[in-house]
């Protein structure tokens, strides 16, 4: 009966106003280019003379004191042919100005140079909090061929909070996406790609999605949260009635994966359609009722009072992807 009353408590107030899922940590998100950018002290451009082919020894300052412009980084075999193909060709290198390291970032070729103008131009804004305008600029790029160009919208966009991303109205290039996410060396970019994949209008993902959650709830893995949101969304209502009774309901999974799919719930809950948060205040209630893991992770998920403007990490997109990465929530 307690039980049955704190359920009853915790829906009506879930009803009653948006409720967020708790800011996750344990892990560490890599920063994109803007960021690196954003946080270093000079930015330049470089290459090599023809009598340095080794050294970055021609080098042109965008950004910082032309003094500090001396890159120690070696100038490796496949540089060296990526600069053969045009005198025009560069590297990025940004100097972080906390550890005053160089880093290196991305080869900037034609398509690179134009959109890298672009980004300079406005960093200031971006840096003193124009998140609006930052997200409209990357979600422009997605549809770019270049894949560096892609790849470096997939990586802003995975930073963005669920509600800001879902407002974008992305036009989801489904093959294109579906081609890629498997790729061992973009593994950062299969959560942002899955979750694009839920806002696809593209028949017959379903299966798709079901199966990446069976397989990240058998195995504890990490793209779980990803693939639950992204199945919510594509959807809707039958993909939380279909969690909850094979998923949520089942012996076979985890304590781990329980807190990761109803964290998931909570998230979508708070930034996704009121269709599909009634159908997920509808079924956690009959479930909490009756289970008492999952009337504990309701509590923990569906905390109140929680202010976004404290988290500085409050539900991102890396937030999603990584729900598994940390035990505590």
């Amino acid at each position: 009966m307690v039980r049955h009353l704190v359920v009853i408590t915790f829906i009506a107030a879930m009803a009653a106003a948006p409720v967020l899922s708790c800011a996750f940590h344990g892990y560490t998100p890599i920063p994109t280019m803007v960021e690196r950018l954003m946080s270093s002290s000079s930015i330049v451009l470089a290459r090599s003379h023809a009598e340095t082919p080794f050294r970055f020894t021609d080098v042109r300052v965008l950004s910082g004191a032309a003094e500090e412009a001396v890159i120690p980084h070696m100038v490796d075999s496949k540089t060296r042919a990526f600069f053969k193909k045009s005198p025009e060709a560069r590297v990025l290198f940004a100097k972080d100005s906390q550890t005053g390291a160089w880093v290196r970032l991305v080869n900037v070729d034609h398509d690179m140079h134009r959109v890298l103008r672009q980004i300079l131009a406005h960093l200031v804004d971006w840096k003193e909090g124009d998140t609006a305008g930052r997200a409209a600029f990357f979600a422009a790029l997605l549809d770019e061929e270049n894949s560096e160009l892609h790849n470096l919208a997939l990586g802003e966009l995975d930073l963005l909070d669920y509600s800001t991303f879902r407002e974008l109205a992305l036009q989801v290039d489904t093959k294109r996406i579906l081609s890629r996410i498997h790729v061992v060396g973009e593994t950062n970019l299969k959560p942002v790609r899955v979750l694009l994949l839920g806002l696809s209008e593209e028949v017959g993902l379903r299966a798709f999605l079901e199966e990446g959650v069976r397989a990240n709830a058998r195995s504890d893995g990490p793209m779980l949260g990803a693939y639950a949101i992204a199945l919510m969304e594509y959807e809707g209502r039958a993909a939380v009635d279909w969690l909850v009774r094979t998923q949520l309901t089942s012996q076979a999974v985890s304590a781990q994966a329980l807190s990761v799919l109803v964290g998931a719930m909570a998230l979508h809950h708070g930034a996704g359609s009121e269709e599909v948060g009634a159908a997920i205040r509808e079924n956690l209630a009959r479930v909490a009722i009756v289970d008492a893991r999952i009337s504990g992770l309701v509590n923990s998920h569906f905390a109140l009072g929680i202010d976004p403007k404290t988290s500085p990490h409050f539900m991102t997109l890396e937030t999603v992807s990584r729900l598994s990465s940390s035990k505590k929530f």
